[in-house]
């Protein structure tokens, strides 16, 4: 699985179709959350309509899914995350040691 940032912004024009949006995101991901990211931290907000999630996709198709449902309001954008104690930086390390 690998983890990302999602960051996301919309207009305050879009408040309603966010807020409809969001309970039916809340229904949709309970229903069948394999279908989705795992979501790894509440909506953290960085400014007025934006803001970003840490999350954990098993494969693309999730990333999709997420993206298409909220695709009426947001622009957004995506930023893996590799844990330097991780076990597999630990192994690239090993793999390919700094000279």
């Amino acid at each position: 699985m690998v983890k990302y940032v999602w960051h996301w912004e919309w207009g305050m024009e879009d408040f309603d179709k966010e807020q409809e949006l969001s309970a039916k995101w809340d229904k949709v991901v309970k229903e069948d959350p394999k279908q989705f990211p795992k979501m790894l931290t509440n909506t953290l907000f960085t400014g007025r309509c934006k803001g970003f999630r840490v999350i954990e996709a098993e494969n693309e198709q999730q990333l999709a899914n997420m993206i298409a449902f909220w695709w009426p309001t947001e622009d957004w954008w995506l930023e893996v995350v590799l844990e330097s104690q991780g076990e597999a930086m630990g192994m690239a390390m090993k793999k390919f040691p700094i000279s």
